[in-house]
């Protein structure tokens, strides 16, 4: 029980990370830096970053010739494509819409594992999917029903939930080969190489006219290093300790953590209908984490700390 405390703590740190890289990202890009730039940049950043500190460290495994594909086709889905949806998408929406789309991506993770793996979907856990569901659709839209949202910026968004179907599917084997180190560095390296030709022919043209601040630069490094390397690196020891089912429920926190972040930092205004949607999302996650309802992840914690006594 203790080690899987610290799993669902880990989780929340990188969701808590990914929550902020959204705020981040539209600091980054009032500076006019391009999306394909500002990927380039955190990829590359990210990479060296990782490259160091797992060979210092001794981390780094060698990938079997066998998995070299699995290897190529978990960064072709994420970062790579992944990006693309994400960095595009959030030019055209708001932080908090961008991470709630994000948020999806457990309504529909639980379909993909059945369809592949034959995972069982738990009653109580689906019962928690839908509850989610419905906090994000109280979110993107307004009171009259329609889109609050550029319908192209949802598009992007959207694509980079669909993008996440193919990672999970691809990372869940390779978790029980490698440890999160080596899953991370290489996909984070191969993905900065796919990412050469696309920021060579479409942003490597407007690099002079970006305002390089230490702002700027300072947002950069956090994106970086935090949340394409060390949120990447918690999530999946969390797949591999927990499964990729209940991991990615914890997504549903993101678009919580994004509109309190936003709102605190005076980006966004978080009205009524916005505000009872995020805690319905997070009654949702807590009620995907156990079979028990209405116990979920505050249960696991109550339990441990009681068992202590």
């Amino acid at each position: 029980m203790k080690s899987k405390l610290w799993v669902y703590i880990g989780l929340m740190f990188a969701m808590a990370v990914w929550a902020y890289s959204y705020v981040l990202i539209k600091i980054v890009y009032s500076y006019g830096v391009p999306p394909s730039m500002l990927v380039f940049m955190r990829l590359i950043l990210a990479s060296a970053t990782l490259l160091l500190f797992t060979k210092v460290a001794k981390k780094l495994q060698p990938i079997q010739k066998k998995d070299r594909r699995s290897f190529l086709a978990l960064a072709f889905f994420e970062p790579f494509l992944y990006y693309i949806g994400e960095s595009n998408g959030l030019v055209h929406v708001s932080a908090t819409v961008g991470s709630i789309i994000i948020a999806t991506i457990p309504v529909f993770i639980p379909f993909v594992l059945y369809a592949y793996f034959k995972e069982k979907v738990d009653k109580t856990n689906f019962f928690g999917i839908i509850i989610s569901f419905i906090g994000v659709l109280l979110v993107i839209f307004e009171d009259d029903y329609t889109l609050s949202a550029s319908p192209v910026g949802l598009a992007f968004m959207f694509f980079a939930v669909f993008s996440a179907f193919g990672y999970t599917i691809v990372i869940k084997n390779l978790t029980q080969k490698y440890n999160s180190f080596t899953i991370v560095t290489y996909q984070t390296l191969i993905g900065a190489i796919l990412y050469v030709p696309l920021f060579l022919f479409s942003d490597f043209s407007v690099v002079a006219q970006v305002e390089f601040t230490w702002q700027m630069l300072t947002a950069t490094a956090v994106l970086a290093i935090f949340a394409t390397a060390i949120a990447y690196i918690l999530f999946s020891t969390g797949i591999r300790e927990i499964g990729a089912m209940q991991s990615t429920i914890f997504a549903n926190l993101i678009p919580v953590l994004t509109a309190l972040m936003a709102l605190l930092s005076g980006m966004e205004e978080l009205p009524l209908r916005k505000l009872a949607g995020v805690l319905i999302v997070i009654l949702g996650v807590f009620l995907s984490q156990s079979k028990k309802p209405f116990l979920g992840l505050p249960g696991m914690v109550w339990n441990y700390f009681a068992k202590r006594k």
